[in-house]
């Protein structure tokens, strides 16, 4: 199981304009992360292959992190496939799923993110039926799994009354089979 946490992604100056970019999002409520799911959450689609439609701001986090921890080397990886936003609040409980890719790498915006607000990220053990990581929301944090984990965005804290954010960035190995890649185009 690869799941990898850097923290401290980017220089501050630029992790506190991403910080001010995010808060001026026009987000979108109706997202499903299962299909047929119940529970919804925000969601911005922000490019496939690149950034696009304004959230070419969003750049520094894909470019830096895939030379700063060697994507190329340690995953394989060169490019992303797409990039979106989620977004909870209090009373939003994503369901349990897993992503399409090689890789999902999940980045946490929010610098002022209070710890005692939770709204981490849990990556389960299908055998044991139990978290096997959970992985606390800090902002600048970025994280790196296998797709094929099941995982969820967890609670947040009824005390807490900011938007829980973050940025996803979906990738494939590029020594992934051909075949298989073209299916998701």
């Amino acid at each position: 199981m690869i799941c990898d946490i850097y923290d401290n992604v980017l220089e501050n100056h630029v992790a506190e304009l991403i910080d001010m970019e995010m808060k001026t999002i026009l987000w979108q409520y109706d997202y499903n992360s299962v299909k047929g799911g119940t529970m919804k959450h925000w969601h911005v689609f922000c490019g496939h292959e690149k950034l696009e439609n304004g959230y070419e701001f969003l750049s520094p986090i894909w470019e830096t992190a895939k030379v700063k921890y060697d994507f190329a080397k340690k995953y394989k990886v060169s490019r992303f496939l797409r990039v979106y936003l989620n977004a909870h609040t209090h009373g939003i409980e994503p369901h349990l799923h897993h992503d399409d890719g090689d890789f999902t790498m999940i980045y946490y915006p929010k610098l002022d993110w209070k710890p005692e607000w939770m709204g981490g990220t849990a990556i389960w053990n299908k055998q044991r039926n139990e978290i096997d990581k959970y992985v606390n929301y800090i902002g600048n944090r970025l994280f790196v799994f296998d797709a094929s984990l099941p995982h969820q965005a967890m609670a947040i804290s009824r005390f807490c009354y900011d938007l829980r954010t973050c940025v996803v960035f979906k990738t494939f190995r590029e020594d992934a089979n051909k075949d298989r890649l073209n299916f998701y185009k």
